[in-house]
């Protein structure tokens, strides 16, 4: 292996034809072999090879570095050949005509990597060669490449968490700031009197780049390595510094006309202002001292930043310009919301937070034992004052909530995909919807100021003088305006009269012909969906006739704005579906007409949400309309060809159908069959509709009345069931709900089809689950008990292996957990209930070989906790250790100690009315293992049943409508016959006693209860009547 060879081998991999695949596989055992690094480096420093293959080959580097260095058992360096390669990654640093300036870049991070582990003991000299490459290096290159390289070091330093670590990175970082502060500061002057000069910056380019790498390590070391912030002079002046120069740079950004330096200085800016921010958020109480000053600053670039200007509007439509506005609104957002300013009165339950204003109130300017936070908080209330807020508030609306002239061209090109724009709210790097969050939480810890100022606004764009001539400007400005009413309407609720407002001065604005204000009408709209809970009663039929009017409307966006309006209408919690009956002929076939003019698939999954919206306000209303329904689904379907998110979205909304419908699925299986088989079976379509098509699939077999000859598709469909389950059990609850569904109307023809594999199923995945879906498996084997006529064969026939399985996890003690212990017990005391002589017989028919025989496990005694303690660990263990049963005898012995053991942890009362029906017959079974027991179940049967409260029948499908479902038929036959149901406690313990009196003769009985207490026996006996 050479560097010839290596450098062929890795050409191939970079190649399109069919050695590309060899070539790869061949690379990726090489990279587990010694040496084959060190030809990487050699290929990687060789500039006769070409660009793209020296890329790879530091690519490959990285990635051996990353996985292998730190390991201390790695085969591939010693430390010898570690000391080599450092050596080397810092030669390959300072080559100034280098051109693989990707390369260099991965290069730097590598070493990074490699000093997070061997800096400083191993690397002492790294930091000083970095930094002599950078002083004495003619090369602008070499400098900035030592800058990145010094970056990387810092960060991986800084990833450190042990504390020797920590302590060592606070040392370092001094010695790092003390020295890069110097050279940030001239750089700062330096960038000022080159952009006061202005002429040709671009010959400039390496010096601006090299002032932005150290602001970067700066960052760092600031972020990490201080803590105290305010106490400490050095970062105060820092910080004052950034306050002082960077708006004088922002101000002198108009005169930069080069776009990369533009850019440049504009990430010059941010990466300073993330210096702040990082610092306020990693330590918020060390940083109450700079909050004014901080605040000062952010509050006067939102204030400086004019979208309006004609002469600014290039250097402020730029991303990193708008990316350093949407740092300042996110940094007084931080500092308003900031939790550690909450001081006592954060509720720790709910994390609801009370504004900031109040909490300066309640202070009263008073500084107690927190006083820090106090003065925190008084700072922020005495910022933010009336007149800030005034400013902020009103730049906010007039600059950053304003629609643009961008927004309107992508209104008039792509209506669709700009109102699903207007639905993002990725408030941390996009300028509108971080100005969007800073308005709400004015409005909420500034509430008295800010709604007087927002109602102030609302006056002055509805005023007559205002309105006089309408240019467009103005016409937007309103729009923004109308849009606070939205974001504050929290706040403004018991201070806007919406309804007078609505009448007088939305209703005739949304019938005007202008047509520049369809912007004022869609805001209109989207208003009604804030508002819709003030709406009079006795102007909601007009409001419903002027959203069914605009669900026509020719502009889509606006007609998807009504649609929006109209599902919060009807979604509101004081809907009354009765009084809209007369329009949801018209709102059905209105939404339904908005899929022929839609041709974007998030758009129709919108639109299918609002229809399910509708389908379960009006249940049964909707049944006219099924067959048009039908033929909608089936064209969005389109053969199962239309994209993931509308399918998705058809599921849903069918599923929603036929809840709604609450009847016989029948007239719709032509496509109900085809959708959900599609939905569980298409491998590459799963992870987007499975989840989907099991709802649907669990609602149609909720609404089926049989499983005869027209459902017979529904039982072919189930063996799909075990590949979902087998793959995962993400989805494992609704899967248990369709198997219940299968099981109540198949009973013991569907088991005849699929019961052995179900049975296999669920003996592979008993033992292997945490108590949540060990719950759903023991209610499927509780249920195939339920269903099959006769106990006996469920058990011999179906899950006998499941019922040893989960004996021999109970008898052997691999299983510890209670919970699951009890949900496992509460089988056998379901087959005790139903058939307590198969109860024996399953016992007889155990395989002790099941058990290890050299096993031993803990004594029932000393099973109270979940988890043993390991305090006693010099006790001989005798008294907790038991062996494995060696006979039938000896198997029932132990599982009575532990069943009875785990009693008093059962609390479902369907779960202790079975100990107690199940231990009561097992007194009247003639079997010798019961006569040792009839103490120890007649006192805990006595027990049970002083706190069992009325059974309830929790398996409701359908309980709404007429027609009443199979599942739900069975489900209650179940219910009405199950011996939870039909047995009265206070009689049949008695009854059971007198059985077991006359089996075993009056004089074995009462050497069996001679332990009893007798106030115990006097409960057992039924009170006269």
């Amino acid at each position: 292996m050479n560097k010839e060879i290596v450098a062929q081998l890795l050409q191939a991999t970079l190649s399109s034809d069919h050695t590309r695949v060899q070539a790869e596989s061949q690379v990726q055992l090489l990279t587990r072999e010694k040496g084959f690094s060190s030809i990487l480096l050699e290929i990687f420093g060789d500039q006769s090879i070409d660009k793209s293959i020296r890329n790879l080959s530091i690519v490959l580097f990285k990635n051996i570095i990353t996985n292998n260095w730190r390991r201390k058992d790695n085969t591939l360096f010693s430390e010898e050949e570690k000391q080599d390669y450092r050596n080397r990654v810092l030669l390959l640093l300072n080559n100034p005509n280098e051109t693989c300036k990707n390369g260099v870049d991965i290069l730097a991070g590598v070493i990074g990597t490699m000093a997070r582990v061997d800096f400083p003991s191993n690397w002492p000299n790294l930091l000083t060669n970095l930094l002599e490459l950078f002083e004495k290096s003619s090369s602008e290159q070499i400098k900035i490449v030592s800058l990145k390289t010094i970056k990387f070091v810092v960060k991986e330093l800084a990833s450190r968490r042990f504390v020797i670590d920590r302590t060592f990175f606070s040392q370092f970082s001094n010695t790092i700031f003390n020295y890069f502060i110097q050279i940030w500061r001239s750089g700062v002057k330096r960038l000022i009197e080159l952009m006061i000069e202005g002429g040709n910056l671009a010959q400039h380019e390496s010096f601006f780049i090299l002032v932005y790498y150290v602001s970067k390590i700066l960052r760092r070391v600031v972020e990490y390595g201080y803590t105290d912030y305010q106490n400490s002079p050095e970062i105060c002046q820092y910080f004052s510094d950034i306050f002082t120069g960077l708006p004088e740079i922002l101000k002198l950004r108009t005169r930069v006309t080069n776009p990369k330096i533009l850019e440049l200085v504009d990430k010059f800016i941010y990466i300073n202002q993330k210096t702040i921010i990082k610092s306020q958020l990693q330590n918020p109480l060390t940083f109450i001292n700079l909050l004014l000053p901080s605040l000062r600053f952010f509050a006067g670039q939102c204030l400086y930043y004019n979208p309006h200007d004609e002469l600014k509007i290039e250097w402020n439509t730029t991303e990193d310009y708008q990316s350093v506005m949407t740092q300042s609104l996110n940094f007084l957002k931080q500092v308003i919301d900031c939790s550690s300013y909450q001081g006592d009165y954060l509720d720790s339950e709910t994390d609801e937070k009370q504004s900031i204003s109040n909490l300066a109130i309640k202070s009263g300017g008073k500084i107690n034992g927190n006083g820090s936070i106090q003065i925190a908080q008084q700072t922020i209330k005495q910022f933010f004052n009336k007149e800030l807020l005034s400013e902020l508030l009103k730049a906010l609306v007039s600059h950053y909530l304003i629609i643009n002239r961008e927004e309107v061209e992508r209104w008039e090109d792509s209506p669709e995909e700009y109102i699903q724009e207007l639905q993002v709210n990725d408030s941390v790097y996009e300028l509108k919807p971080s100005a969007y969050n800073l308005f709400i939480l004015l409005m909420r810890h500034f509430h008295q100021d800010s709604v007087s100022i927002v109602v102030s606004m609302l006056e002055f764009v509805t005023s007559p003088s205002f309105n006089t001539e309408l240019t467009s400007e103005k016409i937007c400005l309103k729009e923004a305006c109308y849009m606070t009413i939205g974001l504050g309407y929290h706040d403004l609720m018991d201070i806007v009269n919406f309804s007078q407002v609505f009448i007088s001065i939305f209703v005739p604005e949304l019938h005007s012909a202008d047509e520049r204000f369809k912007i004022i009408k869609r805001r209109i709209l989207w208003l009604v969906s804030y508002w819709v809970g003030k709406i009079p009663d006795q102007y909601k039929e007009s409001v419903v006739k002027l959203l069914l009017e605009f669900l026509k409307n020719s502009d889509i966006v606006i007609a998807l704005t009504a649609l929006d309006a109209l599902k919060a209408y009807i979604d509101d919690f004081n809907f009354d579906h009765h009084s809209y009956q007369p329009y949801l002929k018209e709102t059905l076939e209105s939404v339904i007409g908005l899929f022929s003019r839609s041709t974007n698939e998030t758009t129709k999954s919108n639109l299918l949400s609002a229809l399910a919206s509708i389908f379960v306000k009006f249940n049964e209303s909707i049944k006219p309309f099924s067959t048009v329904i039908l033929q909608l689904f089936q064209h969005l379907w389109n053969g199962g060809k239309e994209q993931p998110i509308v399918k998705s979205a058809v599921l849903r909304s069918f599923a929603f159908f036929l809840q709604a419908l609450n009847s016989d699925p029948a007239d719709f299986y032509s496509l109900l069959f085809p959708i959900i088989e599609f939905s569980i079976s298409q491998e590459d379509e799963k992870v987007y509709l499975l989840e989907d098509g099991l709802e649907l699939w669990y609602r149609t077999m909720v609404l089926v009345p049989t499983l005869s000859q027209p459902q017979q598709p529904l039982i072919q469909m189930f063996k799909h069931w075990f590949t979902i389950i087998a793959q995962s059990l993400e989805n494992s609850e609704i899967c248990f709900k369709i198997l219940d569904t299968y099981l109540l109307l198949g009973q013991i023809d569907f088991l005849k089809i699929y019961g052995a594999e179900l049975s296999s199923t669920l003996y592979d995945i008993i033992g292997d689950l945490g108590e949540e879906y060990t719950e759903l498996i023991v209610s499927a084997i509780m249920r195939i008990i339920q269903v099959v006529p006769n106990p006996q064969d469920s058990i011999t026939l179906l899950i006998e292996q499941c019922l040893f399985k989960i004996l021999s996890l109970i008898i052997s003690r691999k299983e510890t957990s209670t919970l699951v212990l009890i949900e496992y017990f509460s089988i056998f005391s379901r087959i005790m209930t139903m058939n307590p002589l198969s109860f024996f017989q399953l016992f007889d028919r155990y395989p002790l070989e099941l058990l290890d025989k050299d096993g031993e496990y803990y004594d029932p005694s000393n099973f109270n906790n979940d988890n043993n303690d390991d305090d006693d660990d010099d006790d001989d263990g005798q008294s907790k250790i038991k062996e494995m049963p060696q006979n039938k005898s000896q198997l029932l012995q132990q599982f009575f100690e532990i069943y009875f053991d785990k009693i008093d942890s059962t609390s479902s009362s369907d779960q202790r009315k079975l100990i107690a029906i199940g231990l009561s017959n097992l007194l009247a079974i003639p079997r010798e293992e019961v006569y040792p027991q009839i103490g120890e179940i007649i006192t805990n049967v006595v027990g049970i049943r002083a706190d069992i409260s009325d059974i309830t029948h929790d398996d409701i499908y359908c309980n709404d409508g007429d027609e009443v479902s199979g599942v739900q038929i069975q489900s209650d036959h179940i219910f009405q016959v199950d011996p939870l149901t039909t047995i009265d406690l206070s009689t049949y313990l008695y009854q059971k006693i007198q059985e077991c009196s006359n089996l075993f003769g009056t004089e074995n009985f009462q050497k069996a209860i001679v332990n009893v207490h007798p106030s115990i026996l006097s409960l057992a006996i039924p009170p006269k009547n």
